[in-house]
């Protein structure tokens, strides 16, 4: 043991079992947790098993989406006393810890968070509701769907969508494997989400396309790396940052579906400034926390008419007068992004 015992703060980048590794000035050191934050987490897991009466939870959040600049400062303005104490250590959070020697310390506290991405966890039921951190203190989410191989499911992106609209979070769209042939319905899907204000690149890990762009977009944030398996979240990842130790996903050629090889998130500190997390694969995503009533300000492209329905309380599902129902009948809104809408108002997977 070090004759100085050293305070210092870090940054969680990967842990299972209690054991974590956290960044820090001196280096990464392996880390446990003090022993009242071991019983801090267990009496929470503990009230959690014992809640049977908790009210259900609606999947869907409310949005907000400024410009990037205003997003991103937005969620560093974070004021200390509004920001939530974790209840679990979960990667990207920031901590306090004591040095113990070269290469071991002791996570004496957690520190606020500013922002987190969360998701139903899948022990979770209807009468008891457990939410899991796939990533804490982030500031966008890189949304990595393959043109092919598999095919994009666009109704799992406009879940994603919704999740980084209702926590601020800013939305990157890759449509990865871009050397790939793949269907006319892809380029549709592509040229409206770009129409309606989303950043789409077009990537590939084989040939370099958009690589350059997306590093310059992932300079100085920390970024989510998320989307279904096989999609070449991996590859990506390895073409950014040469070096970095990350599993290339595979595709079943059996199934098609894919079949994610890292097997938890994992943050990185890139060579260019800022921190990605390289997450396993989702095929579904729920999101946590919000209410029928507020799902509509997810979409953008609803929200210049959400003031114009006869109803002030319209669920723009079969309501007359419905402003919303009636763009889509004009052509104005897309048909396939208001029944991505229907489904999740619907709590409907598909």
């Amino acid at each position: 043991m070090i004759d100085d015992v050293e305070t210092l703060t870090g940054v969680v980048l990967n842990g299972a079992h209690g054991i974590y590794d956290v960044h820090t000035d001196n280096g990464i050191l392996r880390c446990t947790l003090r022993g009242k934050l071991k019983k801090a987490f267990a009496q929470t897991r503990s009230a959690d098993q014992k809640d049977k009466t908790r009210p259900k939870i609606n999947k869907f959040f409310e949005p907000a989406r400024p410009e990037r600049s205003t997003r991103i400062n937005k969620v560093n303005a974070s004021n200390s006393s509004t920001n939530v104490q974790p209840l679990r250590l979960s990667i990207g959070d920031y901590v306090k810890l004591r040095q113990l020697d070269a290469s071991t310390g002791m996570i004496e506290e957690i520190l606020p968070r500013k922002s987190a991405l969360s998701r139903k966890d899948s022990g979770s039921t209807d009468k008891k509701r457990i939410e899991q951190t796939m990533l804490a203190n982030l500031d966008q989410v890189a949304l990595i769907f393959a043109t092919t191989q598999p095919d994009p499911h666009f109704g799992l992106l406009d879940r994603y969508l919704a999740i980084c609209e209702a926590t601020e979070l800013l939305p990157l769209i890759c449509l990865n494997k871009a050397d790939l042939p793949h269907d006319p319905y892809v380029d549709h899907a592509a040229s409206l989400y770009s129409k309606i204000g989303y950043t789409l690149l077009w990537t590939s890990a084989q040939t370099g396309q958009g690589i350059d762009e997306l590093r310059s977009r992932l300079k100085g944030y920390t970024t989510l790396f998320t989307g279904p398996s096989g999609v070449g979240k991996s590859s990506l990842v390895n073409t950014i940052e040469p070096g970095m130790a990350a599993h290339i996903g595979m595709v079943s050629s059996a199934t098609g579906k894919g079949r994610h090889t890292t097997t938890g998130s994992q943050l990185y500190p890139l060579s260019g400034g800022g921190w990605l997390a390289d997450s396993a694969g989702i095929r579904a995503l729920t999101a946590w926390d919000i209410t029928p009533e507020e799902l509509a300000s997810c979409f953008v492209e609803f929200r210049p008419y959400l003031s114009e329905c006869e109803y002030n309380d319209c669920a723009h599902i079969d309501e007359e007068g419905c402003a919303v129902r009636q763009a889509v009948a004009d052509t104005v809104i897309d048909e396939q992004r208001y029944r991505s809408y229907v489904r999740m108002y619907l709590n409907e997977e598909r």
